[in-house]
């Protein structure tokens, strides 16, 4: 083995009886000693605290601090320190905030009693003035000072617990303290301090409420927020599907009745019901000799029904969408009411009358109808309605229709690959064979002629083993990250699971 000695900066050899200081090390073994520190704190930041490396030195500092504040957790309590600390270049490097409210606590013996009207109240009036203190305190920065801010909202109480969120925490008789109570702005009930409403907030360019948010928003809670953020280009909503038809049927409703109010800065939105509870050991069709699907349509278990999707909604989606470059929608609407104009029954004479998509590049949806025991022709007709709608996509490089449950899931894509010399293919995957039209093809061959002057690849079909909703998710859709937030992502793969590497990354 041969032994290279240390070399301080200026060239000079350290002796034995020289310590070498933390000047004294090269450039690059600086760089490696700080980049394995750093790591560590991230991959376990209760044994190690990165705040206290950048007070090692002013190198380190400098270092540290763009990672130590590139990410920040907060709660109304922090607000004055996040005030008084995040100040300077410390704002440039801040780029997601994770703003927890925190509700009041309740009795473990009302952990499956519904919120009284009193207690409803109590939370949105908290929920509030929280929700206020933030924007209040982000409203005084300058858009200069930042590139722009993803921040993340979620609501829940102290005495909340994963376990009775969703329907693990229904009576009975149907009833739960989270499915029954919906938070929203009572600026009225906040008395005669602090602002009246939602001040607006310049440097929150994302928006995000994820599953991890175990309360239920209301749709025109949800407007307030978004209306209050001039620069808003991106909106990430997965709340949980609800228990009884009517609640669902309302919320969707107010849904659609807003979303056309939402700010026409937005370039991307992702929306994603979950299911809850999730059983990912399942058990491959082909094994599950005893699986009979009577009606698609039966409410029976949540993980293998139809889902209840709202056509008004789905419309809304749609004149939305015109306006994006970005969309994925998934389990609260169905394709086949998004691309309605564009079954041949309904075809209009006129082409004017038909929507025109001029920016959309990316978009994803789930269809009812990619299900196993379909009959291919109702696949293909809503291929066929897809095709027709992409004809007037001229950016679109990726559509995506898929569907997942307990016992199978399915995709059809679209896709251009990337770069110059992009090539367009359309292809399925899935847990049981589908033998794509011709009709399909050819719409599909005229949408590649006309969008990228190309000659369509129709990719050989896969059939896989299902090995859950969740793997189908990461491993097939090439839009995962759009469909999900890698927050998410992690939550529901796990730590020790990696991600499997994207096969498109969002710009």
């Amino acid at each position: 083995m041969r032994i290279v000695p240390i070399i301080n900066r200026n060239g000079e050899s350290l002796s034995n009886s020289a310590m070498a200081g933390w000047d004294d090390l090269p450039a690059e073994l600086r760089s490696l000693v700080l980049s394995f520190a750093i790591a560590a704190a991230q991959k376990r930041p209760k044994a190690h605290h990165l705040s206290s490396y950048a007070a090692v030195c002013k190198e380190w500092q400098h270092v540290v601090e763009p990672v130590n504040f590139g990410s920040l957790k907060l709660t109304a309590s922090d607000l004055t320190d996040f005030d008084a600390l995040v100040v300077g270049p410390r704002r440039r490097w801040l780029k997601y905030v994770w703003f927890r409210v925190e509700l009041p606590k309740y009795p473990k013996k009302k952990s499956h009693t519904p919120e009284t009207e009193e207690e409803q109240d109590e939370n949105d009036r908290v929920f509030s003035h929280k929700i206020a203190s933030l924007f209040e305190v982000l409203s005084t920065w300058p858009e200069e000072d930042s590139s722009g801010i993803e921040l993340e909202l979620s609501a829940r109480s102290p005495s909340d617990t994963q376990a009775l969120a969703g329907a693990a925490g229904l009576t009975e008789d149907g009833e739960s303290r989270y499915f029954d109570s919906h938070l929203d702005f009572a600026f009225l009930d906040t008395g005669w301090f602090g602002s009246h409403g939602l001040v607006e907030v310049y440097v929150v360019t994302k928006l995000s409420i994820l599953r991890r948010c175990w309360r239920n928003l209301e749709p025109r809670a949800i407007l307030t927020i978004v209306s209050s953020l001039p620069r808003l280009r991106e909106v990430r909503y997965e709340p949980f599907q609800q228990f009884d038809d009517g609640s669902q049927e309302i919320i969707d409703m107010d849904r659609a009745r807003e979303l056309p109010f939402w700010p026409s800065t937005l370039q991307r939105i992702s929306f994603f019901e979950h299911f809850d509870p999730i059983n990912e050991e399942t058990e491959s069709n082909e094994e599950d000799d005893d699986f009979e699907d009577e009606d698609g349509s039966e409410q029976g278990d949540i993980n293998e029904t139809e889902p209840r999707t709202c056509i008004a909604l789905a419309m809304s989606f749609a004149r939305r969408s015109i306006q994006l470059e970005e969309l994925a929608v998934s389990f609260m609407i169905d394709a086949r009411h998004f691309f309605q104009p564009f079954f041949e029954a309904r075809l209009p004479a006129s082409k004017p009358e038909l929507p025109f998509w001029s920016s959309l590049r990316w978009l994803t949806l789930t269809s009812s109808a990619i299900h196993y025991d379909e009959e291919a022709d109702r696949l293909d007709a809503v291929f066929l309605a897809a095709g027709r709608a992409a004809k007037r996509m001229p950016q679109l490089r990726v559509m995506e229709l898929y569907n997942v449950c307990k016992h199978s899931a399915g995709v059809f894509r679209y896709m251009v690959t990337e770069g110059i010399s992009g090539t367009p293919s359309i292809g399925w995957e899935g847990t049981w064979q589908y033998d794509m039209g011709e009709r399909v093809k050819r719409v599909w061959g005229e949408v590649a002629w006309a969008n990228v002057s190309k000659a369509l690849v129709v990719r050989p079909e896969e059939v896989m083993k299902y090995e859950g909703m969740f793997k189908f998710i990461h491993n097939n859709l090439a839009t995962r990250e759009l469909v999900l937030h890698w927050v998410s992502s992690t939550e529901l793969l796990g730590k020790k699971e990696p991600l499997p590497v994207p096969r498109l990354s969002l710009r």
